[in-house]
């Protein structure tokens, strides 16, 4: 029995929209045919999409970690006086992305004035590497605060701060100085009552992104804060209170996490949006 065989391209003539190519479907080989599709059937039909599948999500899903250098403490406002400057402290700090407070203070019912007031904050620059090809640094993180307090007073409010600022290059601009650097981008913990046993938790994801140029080296600045305001009784800041920065997903503190995206891959994304 001999098997039809399918017409190669050369033998085919182009096909009008709508028509049916009856001699070509005549000819197909039968469905018993023992013979599968050898090498040459096999290049015609081109390179899957599974692969490009594979990659892309091999892609979304990755983030590179960058590491944040040990906060270094900067400011220390405090009020006048013996019962000032020590009564707001932090721990050494460690390159774990943290900083951990303690305070007890006692302020007598029978002192004048306006309530006492402390004010801290700590610094870290993180420099990622540069930029592989020209196109946007994507980031995230989190900032994360726990505060373990105790107290009865006429007013005793704690408050968390983070500033955050990012540039393209460090070699030519400071994260330090961007617009908008002066304001807190997040408040995780905003007047938190010092009262008896109270701990409280907050979080909250950042994500962003900026476009860079190849070889440019990013930057990041971190700035932590730690406010008190506190007037007329006793409070006391527990060890166990901290803000910290971490991964987007639970996972070592200290950690922040970036991918780039190369121009060319952008403009395919956003020719499929348009």
């Amino acid at each position: 029995m001999t098997i039809a065989t399918v017409p190669r391209e050369q033998q085919l003539s182009p096909v009008r929209p709508g028509e049916l190519p009856l001699d070509l479907i005549e000819n197909l080989p039968s469905g018993n045919a023992a013979d599968g599709p050898d090498a040459s059937d096999a290049e015609l039909l081109g390179p899957g999409f599974a692969e490009v599948q594979a990659n892309l999500q091999a892609w979304l899903r990755h983030w590179s970690p960058q590491r944040i250098p040990a906060f270094t403490s900067v400011r220390d406002v405090a009020p006048s006086g013996s019962r000032g400057r020590s009564a707001l402290q932090s721990a050494p700090t460690q390159p774990d992305g943290a900083v951990r407070i303690t305070a007890s203070v006692y302020d007598p019912p029978n002192r004048d004035g306006a309530p006492l007031s402390w004010s801290r904050n700590w610094a870290s620059l993180a420099v990622l590497p540069p930029a592989p090809e020209t196109g946007r640094l994507y980031y995230r993180f989190r900032v994360s605060s726990r505060l373990v307090l105790d107290g009865a007073a006429a007013l005793s409010l704690v408050s968390t701060s983070l500033n955050f600022g990012i540039v393209a290059d460090a070699a030519t601009a400071s994260p330090f100085a961007v617009p908008g650097f002066a304001t807190p981008l997040v408040r995780p913990h905003v007047g938190v009552q010092c009262r008896p046993d109270t701990e409280t938790d907050a979080s909250q994801l950042i994500e962003g992104s900026i476009a860079v140029r190849k070889g440019e080296t990013p930057a990041m600045a971190f700035v932590i804060g730690t406010d008190v305001l506190f007037s007329d009784g006793w409070i006391r800041v527990h060890e166990g209170s901290s803000t910290w920065i971490g991964p987007a997903d639970p996972g070592a503190s200290g950690i922040v996490e970036y991918r780039f995206a190369p121009a060319a891959m952008l403009r395919l994304f956003d020719g499929v949006r348009s």
